[in-house]
């Protein structure tokens, strides 16, 4: 299959599906994830150290609000700390200022169910968010995508296991375009390690789908959605697309920073600004309300 009909494949999968889905029908949302989805987890598991506030926000990795600050739902259950990887005993997620082991995604499904009593949950009116970015390809460069969305998969199952119904799972970013993998200006090599994660993770979901018929589990095309963003074809318009807005010297300390980061994509090597969360705030939104194209 090529590229491109992989491409193709995956945006269908989640606008063919997007009618299960609606705000009305969910009492909670309980989210798993890494820095990407964290209000400040790791900030206070690492004694207001890390990240560096200022100029990150209120321990977010961020400039300001994230996508879950911003989504307009009242009962969030928030279990996402940066850093973390799919499960820690698959592979370590640590704080990258003074390596303090973080809740993988496995150990966050464990927090949650060890502080709540499932008997009490109500399934149907209970959405979970998964977003894991790919940490562990980060810190062990040696993984397969296979391996990878297996790890992600026993979380899913996990949650299954206990009588959970509704899953939002985040595919892959286009993590080409982010600029600490620019420096190794080896874009065709990233994109199709992307592109085949995003596609085992559909198949995988696929598969678990058939096994629980009365459970729905939908992706979210974030790859699209920051596909889109970066070549400025959303509301919100970027000069700059490419380059990272603060330069870092270290883990504590910011060296540089843009004047304006409205205009740029991307806060740092790896994070978004507050105006791209924004707008991933209205996307889950719109896909939830049955509006998502």
């Amino acid at each position: 299959m090529s590229i491109f009909l992989i491409h193709i494949f995956l945006i269908s999968s989640v606008l063919t599906l997007k009618i299960k889905f609606n705000t009305n029908r969910y009492n909670n949302i309980v989210i798993f994830g890494d820095s990407y989805s964290d209000t400040g987890n790791t900030y206070k598991l690492t004694n207001h150290i890390w990240p560096t506030v200022p100029p990150y926000y209120q321990g977010r990795f961020s400039n300001g609000p994230n996508w879950v600050d911003r989504l307009n739902i009242k009962q969030k259950f928030n279990y996402a700390y940066g850093s973390a990887t799919t499960d820690n005993n698959f592979i370590q997620g640590h704080t990258l200022l003074n390596t303090i082991v973080v809740p993988g995604i496995r150990q966050q499904v464990q927090m949650y169910l060890n502080h709540t009593d499932t008997n009490t949950i109500t399934h149907n009116r209970t959405l979970h968010i998964i977003w894991a970015s790919g940490n562990d390809f980060v810190f062990d460069h040696t993984l397969t995508p296979i391996q990878i969305i297996h790890s992600l998969m026993n979380s899913i199952k996990d949650l299954l296991a206990v009588g959970a119904k509704h899953f939002l799972i985040f595919n892959q970013i286009p993590v080409q375009t982010l600029p600490y993998i620019n420096r190794f200006q080896q874009p065709i090599l990233f994109t199709l390690l992307t592109i085949l994660t995003n596609n085992i993770l559909f198949e995988n979901l696929n598969t678990i789908q058939k096994s629980y018929p009365t459970s729905s589990i939908q992706i979210f095309d974030i790859y699209s959605l920051l596909t889109k963003i970066i070549a400025n074809q959303s509301k919100i318009k970027f000069s700059n697309t490419i380059d990272r807005c603060w330069k870092q010297f270290n883990t504590t300390t910011v060296i540089e920073l843009c004047q304006d980061p409205t205009k740029y994509v991307f806060l740092d090597n790896f994070h978004l600004t507050t105006n791209v969360h924004r707008l991933i705030a209205d996307a889950i939104e719109s896909f939830l309300s049955f509006k998502y194209s």
